[in-house]
């Protein structure tokens, strides 16, 4: 596979142990100017007894602030080789129409942070409601990350704009029918072509090299070009950094510029059920969820490589006081966010673990998958929270948005609504009928996976999805999934689904940390299972699936609202929007462009809810899994 990657060095020079790229000089005299025009339709309104919500039909998201008014936003997306200098950027308007409304416009309700807060009245907030002043202040912002696009690195710049503010007060809407972007910006004048020696690598225990080698033979067969690093020999080689994580952070960093590797695959979870790794996850420190979760298991950490315009190594800890992804009262790390490296991870515990998925990825990939199967997309939730707006099916709506995107696809869409979701029997059979695809979405914890009929009021007719124990039975004579080698990629909704650090043993840490109020802790966690809800459908033998994205923390969601407003209901379809309308075909490719998204529409920096929803979204699967197979 070809590698034009411009990353803008002359060489490489190792500065301050962590690596820094030093760049050449730019010319001060070659600025560029991009102009786009852009033409806007005018806002549409819509009424209930109390508020107006506006929409618009070019909005890629909306400003959804807690307690302040709702407004669409368009966020425009440039990249630019590495080492390029943004000058300026330039916003124009066009002239500015005024409309008095009615009512007043509908206030954002606080995210739904599972297990921490629940749905409440929403509440306007006093200070914008009451202020003739335009919300929101500017008519526009901008930020750049370092991320990747395809092969090639690059700076991304992203573009928010507001043709739509309000003054509460006045109660009046003031919008344009059109925009202008100007950019002004230096391109580096030495881009560096990296070496195209490895497109792969896999990073894994020495306990695991010999059972990984016929995938390394698969992929070379296959023209992606494989080499393999155990975990001894990194940390034997790389001592510079602050843990073990870092140390293999470094390393990866080096294969990117070294090798020219696009994707990562992580071979190891725990030790068997014990506390301790064969591949250790970065834990986070953000409090989104506190009091009952204070940190997630993130493996965007090994994905995202570089900062400041891809000229420093991110190491996650911008304060420097040794305390990695804080986001806290009181303290806080800047991350870039955006993948620098497509990465998945198979969380094996044991060489058996291994042997099945090699086994998988092989058999998924030898062969041009059949479209009688293939082209088949399963669309599973209901009325995640029913206690919201009346007819507002949140699950529901987000997969149908999952569908919209998949161009020549075939949809069952097994819903609450519709009748045709009325426990697991339900799921199992479409499972095992075969898909390509499937978007799932409810309650879970790291063992289920959970929904609600439409508008039940009490939240008190649970429908269950699917469970551990229909993906696995414990005697293994009389498995629920028999969808042998048709297996699809699994994207899933919900708390805890991908929280891959789960272990048995986790009930004595438990119980030694807690005593036995342990056991009065909220079950929602269900940390003390065997194998987390995706790692066990991943690593099912003879079915299940071929790679699953999920959270490994607390799911978020806005009640009532879906795509393109935020949170799950926006990151999860970009996946969807990735490979069915951009073409990006490796799993890894569409997973980290999803995410990369994100980070473009939404400031990681600003809302800890946000930061963690791409922090916790992993991957289990192999990165360079081609979607469909190999002709």
């Amino acid at each position: 596979m070809k590698k034009t990657i411009s990353i803008l060095m002359i060489g490489i020079l190792v500065v301050s142990g962590l690596g820094a790229v030093a760049l050449p000089e730019i010319d001060e005299d070659k600025l560029i100017e991009k102009i786009e025009s852009l033409s806007l339709s005018s806002p549409e309104m819509y009424e209930d007894d109390k508020y107006i919500s506006i929409k618009l039909e070019e909005a890629t998201s909306y400003l959804m602030v807690t307690g302040k008014p709702v407004l669409p936003r368009i966020t425009e997306t440039y990249t630019f080789p590495i080492g390029s200098k943004i000058k300026e950027v330039f916003v124009e308007f066009s002239e500015v129409k005024e409309q008095i409304l009615s009512k007043e416009i509908r206030p954002a309700p606080a995210p739904i942070i599972e297990g921490k807060n629940t749905i409440r009245a929403e509440a306007k907030s006093r200070e914008i409601y009451s202020s003739s002043d335009l919300y929101p202040d500017n008519e526009y912002s901008y930020r750049t990350c370092t991320g990747l696009e395809g092969t090639e690195h690059v700076i991304f710049l992203s573009v928010q704009c507001y043709p739509v503010r309000y003054s509460p007060a006045e109660n009046t809407l003031y919008h344009s029918n059109s925009v202008k972007i100007s950019i002004i910006y230096e391109e580096p004048s030495n881009p560096v072509i990296f070496p195209d020696v490895f497109d792969l690598v896999i990073i894994t225990p020495s306990i695991f090299e010999q059972e990984l080698q016929p995938l390394i033979d698969h992929k070379i067969s296959k023209g992606m070009t494989t080499t393999l690093k155990t975990t001894e020999d990194i940390y034997a080689e790389y001592t510079d950094g602050r843990d073990k994580q870092e140390n293999i952070k470094l390393y990866i960093k080096d294969a990117i510029e070294e090798m020219g590797i696009s994707y990562v695959l992580l071979v190891g979870g725990h030790v068997g059920q014990r506390q301790s790794w064969h591949l250790p996850a970065r834990n986070t420190n953000n409090h989104v969820g506190s009091p009952t979760e204070l940190g997630v298991d993130s493996d965007l950490y090994y994905a995202d490589i570089y900062k400041d315009n891809g000229t420093a190594f991110e190491d996650w800890d911008s304060n420097g006081n040794n305390i990695f992804a804080e986001f806290k009262f009181g303290s806080q790390d800047i991350i870039d966010g955006a993948p620098d490296v497509y990465v998945g991870r198979l969380p094996c515990r044991k060489i058996g673990d291994v042997k099945i998925m090699v086994n998988k990825i092989i058999n998924y990939e030898k062969d041009k998958a059949a479209e009688s199967w293939f082209k088949d997309m399963l669309l599973i939730g209901g009325d995640t929270y029913p206690d919201s707006t009346p007819g507002a099916y949140e699950a529901e709506l987000d997969t149908d948005v999952s569908a919209s995107y998949m161009t020549g696809f075939n949809f069952e869409r097994i819903w609450a609504s519709n009748g045709a979701l009325t426990g697991q029997e339900a799921v199992e059979e479409g499972i095992n009928n075969g898909a390509g695809f499937i978007h799932m979405a409810g309650h879970a914890n790291p063992s289920i996976l959970v929904t609600y009929p439409p508008d039940d009021p009490n939240n008190d007719h649970k429908i269950t999805i699917l469970q551990m124990y229909n993906i696995f039975h414990p005697l293994k004579l009389f498995p629920k999934l028999k969808n042998t080698d048709e297996l699809p990629v699994i994207v899933i909704g919900g708390c805890h689904n991908s929280q891959f650090n789960v272990t048995l043993s986790n009930i004595i840490k438990g119980v030694l940390e807690h005593g036995l109020g342990f056991f009065g802790r909220p079950f929602f966690y269900y940390e003390w299972v065997p194998k987390c809800f995706s790692w066990w459908l991943t690593s099912k033998a003879n079915g299940g699936a071929i790679a699953t994205m999920g959270n490994s923390g607390l799911g978020m969601g806005l009640p009532g609202f879906s795509y393109p407003d935020g949170l799950d209901g926006w990151l999860l379809p970009r996946f969807f929007y990735n490979y069915g309308q951009l073409g990006k075909d490796h799993v890894g490719e569409a997973h980290s462009a999803a995410i990369t998204d994100y980070v473009n529409e939404f400031d990681i920096n600003v809302d800890d809810a946000d930061r963690q929803m791409v922090e916790q979204w992993v991957l289990i699967g192999d990165p360079s899994l081609l979607l469909g197979g190999y002709e």
